[in-house]
């Protein structure tokens, strides 16, 4: 368990938010950075957060190869809670300049905003609180007119009777992404339910947030088909622990596995649901002879050897 303090003013250790400027509508990344671990890490837990969404949303993490367990965990205002231990020593005594994440930003307006560490807790290998300094970083936004907000569409979520593994592939417009939007579905008392490999099974409650490039698995007593209303791709990432996950893809076409996970190095096995059939289809092995396809609105198992990430149009 993770027991560490933050202690301002210390003159030790610091954590640090990097800087970054971009142009109005780009995307960029924020480094998270502990400048000296001289006894090690175990782990560490922290939350960060835009404190301008006007101006910088964040809309995503990636960890390094060091961090054998991690989550980002989405919160409100656009926070992330994040977490990852240190299994196979990967930061040693005495390391420096050590990544901890990697925050993927979006402009979506101009002018400033801090990237904001909070409740920070970071342990030495021993198992000891190391003491830490947090410290913001600022995103600039300048330059040329953003550009014109997207268009929406209207998409379908068909669900057959009985079980559905749906995905959302495309990023919901307001007031279409959070599960209330299911609300009517004759469930027969059955919870909309999504998988995360370190956290296990998750019931999904009707203000949660639905994520796009996620599986999720829906009862319904008779066919029914809901609207969705979407503007443009994803505009986050989706991290996979090592193991097995429920994903989806993005997009509006179907594709082979082989095409639609090209940017995962490390994925062996691949299964879809046939909600139709209320049966699973064959499993897709990685570089085996028999291709299977991914349907964008479909989500699926997928099995990893090591962590990995999703990214939109991958």
């Amino acid at each position: 368990m993770l027991t560490g303090v933050i202690i301002s003013g210390v003159q030790g250790a610091t954590v640090s938010a990097g800087s970054a400027t971009l142009s109005p509508g780009n995307a960029g990344t924020v480094h998270i950075m502990l400048d000296s671990a001289s006894t090690g890490i175990s782990g560490y837990q922290m939350t960060v957060q835009s404190d301008n969404a006007a101006v910088v949303s964040v809309t995503g993490v990636t960890f390094p190869s060091w961090a054998a367990l991690s989550e980002a965990v989405p919160g409100d205002g656009g926070s992330y809670a994040l977490r990852a231990i240190d299994l196979n020593s990967g930061v040693e005594a005495g390391a420096t300049e050590v990544t901890l994440a990697t925050l993927a930003v979006q402009a979506t307006g101009s002018g400033t905003a801090q990237i904001t560490i909070q409740n920070l807790q970071i342990d030495d290998d021993a198992g000891n609180p190391l003491q830490a300094e947090a410290k913001s970083g600022t995103v600039t936004v300048s330059g040329g007119a953003p550009p014109a907000e997207p268009s929406t569409q209207e998409i379908q979520v068909n669900l057959q009777t009985g079980w559905n593994l749906f995905n959302i592939p495309m990023q919901p417009a307001a007031g279409f992404e959070y599960a209330d939007i299911f609300k009517n579905v004759q469930s027969a008392g059955h919870s909309i339910l999504t998988y995360d490999g370190s956290a296990g099974w998750i019931t999904i409650g009707k203000g949660d947030r639905l994520t796009p490039m996620t599986g999720y698995w829906i009862y319904t007593t008779s066919p029914v088909t809901i609207p969705l209303t979407v503007q443009g791709t994803p505009t986050g990432m989706k991290n996979l622990n090592t193991g097995w996950n429920l994903a989806g893809i993005s997009g509006t076409t179907t594709q082979s596995a082989e095409t639609a996970l090209s940017g995962l190095a490390s994925w062996s096995y691949v299964v879809s649901y046939d909600s139709a059939r209320q049966q699973y289809r064959d499993a897709g092995i990685k570089g085996g002879q028999s291709q299977i396809t991914l349907s964008p609105g479909e989500g699926f198992w997928i099995y990893l050897d090591a962590p990995g990430t999703l990214s939109p149009g991958a």
